[in-house]
């Protein structure tokens, strides 16, 4: 088996790679989507602290 153990090194590493890269992207999403729920959360925020009681827009001079 002595033969094929550098293939089976070269097939493990290129499998940790993969991981690697799935657990990035899979991360890169998650981090996304939390920016994204954030700012229309800031969005929402700002359009409703800017109306007054009387549903009348307000804005700082």
């Amino acid at each position: 088996m002595e033969r094929y153990e550098a293939i089976e090194q070269h097939i493990r590493q290129a499998r940790l790679e993969r991981s690697v890269y799935v657990a990035e992207l899979v991360a890169d999403a998650i981090l996304t989507t939390w920016k994204g729920i954030k700012y229309a959360a800031d969005v929402v925020l700002s359009v409703a602290r800017a109306k007054t009681h009387k549903n009348v827009f307000t804005f700082d001079a």
